[in-house]
């Protein structure tokens, strides 16, 4: 009986051991090679020592859990279907001495964005990247590598870069860039770390979250000024009600139609008092700018008989102006 309380504590003092802060949380670890070894830790595959990996996936198991894997040493090739349908790997550090990558070594890892890849490598495997599906960016540091059947394919555009100080050779880029159909783009550019334009999964959730916290924000601030707009026009046809009970005021307009006659009236008088006052004073200047007619000048000396009708006419023209004179003051006054 003792004993068995014995065993009781060792297997409950283990098992807090385990699951105590600070324990090791290597999941697992393996070789993957001659002379290569390979670590599962914090979600980072780490693969050490020189030479070639193996084909397959000795890590089959914990495929899931893996999202980074970095390659040390001096590892010089990743095995065929090594990291195939790894769907939640995203980094992959390659070292400074790989040459080769098999065939279908990443298909399917889904979450890739771009790849970085030494100056001493030389091969893409067949379909080596076939299915990572955001993939966008290839940098190589050396010279132009040989490009398998497919190993770049994903049905969207790549940009391949090959550094400043090594450009590859136009005749062979633009066949491989014509064999893609246009989903390839090969250019200058050399990696720079520090100014990737792409972004991890993690900086896309939070990226993601803010703009969740950013449309909830605009939400909440569309309701509150629904709100306010609602409570002004309510406000609104409370006042347009107050004014509808007031009786309106009644103001006498001025009839139009007792203003016009007697400016019609008053307009007759004063263009008729005009018309008379012009008329005068027009017969007046025409009376006192008349020239006598020289009698003997215009019939003669001897035309007597033309004088006395020319001077009665003209005491009958005055006669006349006078009395027209006379009438018209008469009936002015």
């Amino acid at each position: 009986m003792k004993n068995r309380w014995i065993v009781n504590l060792v297997l409950v003092s283990l098992l807090l051991a385990l699951l105590a802060p600070g324990a090791s949380a290597v999941t697992a670890s393996g070789t993957c090679g001659e002379g290569l070894t390979w670590k599962l830790e914090n979600y980072t595959l780490t693969i050490s020592g020189s030479g070639e990996m193996e084909d397959g996936s000795p890590w089959e198991q914990y495929k899931t859990k893996i999202d980074h894997v970095v390659l040390e040493g001096g590892v010089t090739k990743v095995g065929a279907e090594s990291f195939y349908g790894c769907d939640r790997l995203e980094t992959v550090d390659f070292g400074d001495s790989l040459v080769e990558i098999g065939d279908k070594a990443f298909y399917g890892c889904e979450d890739i964005e771009y790849i970085h890849l030494p100056a001493t490598f030389r091969i893409f495997g067949v379909q080596s990247f076939q299915k990572c599906d955001s993939l966008k960016y290839v940098y190589c540091d050396g010279g132009m590598p040989k490009f398998k059947d497919s190993c770049l394919w994903t049905g969207n555009y790549i940009a391949v870069f090959f550094p400043t100080n090594n450009p590859w050779p136009y005749e062979y880029t633009s066949g491989l860039i014509s064999s893609y159909g246009g989903n390839l783009g090969i250019m200058m550019g050399n990696f720079d770390a520090a100014n990737l334009p792409v972004k991890t999964k993690a900086a896309s959730e939070e990226e993601e979250a803010a703009g969740e916290t950013e449309a909830e924000t605009e939400a909440e601030t569309e309701a509150e000024t629904e709100a306010t707009e609602a409570a002004v026009a309510a406000m609104a046809e409370t006042e347009a009600a107050t004014e509808a009970s007031v009786p309106p005021t009644t103001v006498p307009e001025t009839t139009e139609a007792a203003t016009v006659p007697t400016t019609q009236e008053t307009t007759q008088a004063t263009t008729e008092a005009t018309t008379e006052a012009t008329t005068e004073e027009t017969t007046e200047e025409t009376t006192e700018e008349t020239e006598p007619v020289d009698p003997v000048r215009e019939v003669g000396g001897d035309g007597w008989i033309g004088l006395i009708i020319i001077a009665g006419v003209l005491t009958m023209l005055l006669a006349g102006a006078m009395i027209f004179r006379g009438i018209s003051r008469r009936g002015r006054y």
